[in-house]
């Protein structure tokens, strides 16, 4: 069975709409949702999976549908045997093989007393050699994910909605799950901004302005239908403004040869060539003339004016970054660090590669806080996770990191790094995931002294895809050196990094 959205609304809390008469039919193949942070994709997930009632409209959805959430949420003393559910069953099995043969364990076992060859085999097809016993929080944040995975596709679900999964997966879980979902019958519902895995679908579902239309074909595809509705809307716009132009030119020449025929009528009546009760039809019949003509013209104005407007709501507003850090420039000969094996002189850009719970972030940890080795002053680190004091506008946030510059020069670099206006007095809580990306990389960036080494860990985790486009771009005016662990091949080949080191090569990285 499909999933249905029939004329689906959703509004927010302060009674905003966030989308309003969404249809599609999601029926087979890989279907991946995209938008930007606050468009409503996970509002609209909770509305397909029945958590959330839709303001208007219904939903038809199949009986079991295998979901994973973008947090798993998992207990930390949780197993791998309690997220594949067979924690009770393996008991039942210990005591019966322990010598207790209560009739009750032989009704939970049933006929699945190979449970724990099926599960070890089912971790084993997803690159896992784990202990069923073993503890959730022992395990990587990609671990995490590919055990939840595994176990949700055990359940032989009749469709398949994922948040965000390929988050902390290494290269080679990633490509397996890609291969994995792109071949499998089950249908699914993926939200996902990760390019690799959007050029594996069969079609692209956008929210974007309050509304919902699916794309047929890969990412790609899509970018080329949008560039090319985007070209025509360009083009329009260009049209009905010229249009506009010209019924405004036309618009005063009529007006202009009203008022000279008025003239010339009163002219004409000074002269007295007509009896006066003549005349005065002659300029009632003008004035009325006059009148009809304005009419029309003001009505092609106006109608042209429209047709503008109307043209220009068909353009997408994408916002670039333009912001100068010259402070954050590094000569080739400058040591930047030495630390754990890992040395980097001048503005290089290191990725530090390496699977899962091999010691990346430990090692990001370590250079953060200076713990042996050599770090040069002022180092900026984007954590996976990000924690702001509640009640902070974005203003205060960054203002605190740099507390003697002009407080135009902040307003002004923010603006640049799109907090214009009173966006800058918002406070960060209320704000949506990938602007609270922008403050905290906004407030790193403008810091004093200025970071000459930035260190980010899986930094497009969690983002738009218009948040990482941003990302891009301000990262090409950093002229500072970067160390980066990212899981993401797209994003990693737009950012001009300069080598790759193996997180296993070095003598101070051990794994957490």
């Amino acid at each position: 069975m499909p999933i249905s959205l029939n004329n689906v609304s959703h509004e927010w809390p302060n009674g905003a709409s966030c989308f309003a008469g969404v249809s599609a039919v999601f029926s087979s193949g890989l279907t991946c949702l995209i938008g930007d942070n606050g468009s409503g994709k996970t509002s609209l997930i909770k509305i397909i999976l029945g958590e959330l009632e839709p303001t208007g409209g219904s939903v038809e959805r199949p009986a079991n549908i295998g979901y994973l959430p973008q947090d798993l949420a998992l207990k930390s003393d949780a197993t791998v045997a309690d997220v594949f559910g067979v924690s009770e069953i393996l008991t039942a099995i210990e005591a019966v093989e322990a010598g207790d043969f209560d009739p009750s364990l032989y009704d939970i076992i049933g006929d699945r007393w190979d449970v724990a060859a099926d599960v070890t085999a089912t971790l084993s097809a997803h690159g896992l050699d784990l202990d069923l016993s073993r503890t959730m929080d022992t395990l990587s944040g990609g671990e995490a994910v590919r055990v939840a995975i595994a176990a949700l596709l055990q359940g032989n679900p009749d469709f398949i909605v994922l948040d965000e999964p390929t988050n902390n997966l290494d290269g080679d879980a990633k490509a397996q799950l890609i291969e994995h979902l792109a071949a499998s019958p089950i249908p699914s519902l993926v939200v996902s901004h990760d390019r690799d895995l959007l050029e594996s679908a069969t079609e692209i579902a956008e929210l974007h302005n309050g509304t919902l239309r699916v794309f047929p074909g890969n990412y790609s595809a899509y970018q080329e239908t949008l560039a090319r509705e985007q070209e025509a809307a360009m083009r329009e716009v260009r049209d009905t403004k010229s249009n506009h132009r010209k019924q405004m030119r036309e618009r005063e020449a009529m007006q202009t040869r009203i008022d000279r025929d008025a003239r010339r009528g009163r002219k004409f009546a000074a002269s007295k060539r007509k009896p006066g009760m003549t005349m005065g039809l002659d300029k009632d019949r003008s004035e009325k003339t006059a009148a009809r003509r304005g009419s029309a013209h003001a009505g092609a104005v106006d109608q042209a004016w429209a047709a503008y407007n109307q043209a220009k709501e068909k353009v997408r507003d994408d916002q670039g970054v333009f912001i100068d850090l010259p402070e954050t420039e590094l000569a080739n000969s400058t040591r930047v660090l030495d630390i754990a094996g890992l040395t980097v002189v001048g503005p290089e850009r290191v990725r530090i590669t390496g699977p899962n719970g091999s010691g990346k972030t430990t090692l990001l940890n370590s250079i953060a806080s200076n713990e042996a080795g050599y770090v040069i002053e002022g180092a900026g680190y984007l954590r996976q996770r990000l924690t702001f004091p509640r009640e902070k506008t974005v203003l205060e946030l960054v203002t605190e990191a740099n507390p003697e510059a002009d407080p135009q020069y902040i307003r002004d670099q923010l603006a640049q790094l799109l907090f214009q206006n009173d966006t800058v007095h918002a406070q960060v809580d209320e704000l949506s995931g990938g602007e609270k990306f922008r403050v905290e990389l906004a407030r790193i960036l403008l810091s004093n002294p200025a970071p000459r080494l930035l260190l980010l860990d899986e930094p497009t985790n969690n983002i738009d895809i218009a948040t990482v486009d941003w990302l891009v771009s301000t990262l090409e005016a950093y002229a500072g050196a970067i160390i980066l662990v990212s899981h993401d091949e797209n994003f990693c080949g737009r950012v001009g990094l300069t080598r790759d080191v193996s997180v296993t090569t070095l003598g101070g990285a051990e794994t957490p």
